[in-house]
């Protein structure tokens, strides 16, 4: 059996993670690969730190499937406005 989980611990592990900000019922999730204009292809995305394991994506599967939370792919994030 997998362990309780509450939204407030959820939320407070994701906050800790550098490519995923929640804003109200919104996960933002920086993409794997971003579209370059100038080379005109897609590019693996340079704004990506890689620290969402399977462990985060277990939470976001929960606030998304339980608690009715929906994800956004983004490019970048801007971790100073919430």
């Amino acid at each position: 059996m997998g362990k309780e989980l509450s939204e407030v611990s959820v939320l407070s592990s994701l906050s800790k993670k550098h490519d995923v900000m929640v804003s109200g019922r919104t996960i933002k999730v920086v993409a794997n690969t971003k579209y370059d204009d100038r080379l005109k292809e897609t590019i693996p995305n340079p704004n990506k730190m890689g620290d969402l394991g399977n462990g985060s994506w277990g939470y976001i599967d929960f606030l998304v499937n339980i608690k009715g939370y929906h994800v956004v792919r983004v490019e970048s994030l801007d971790k100073r406005r919430r």
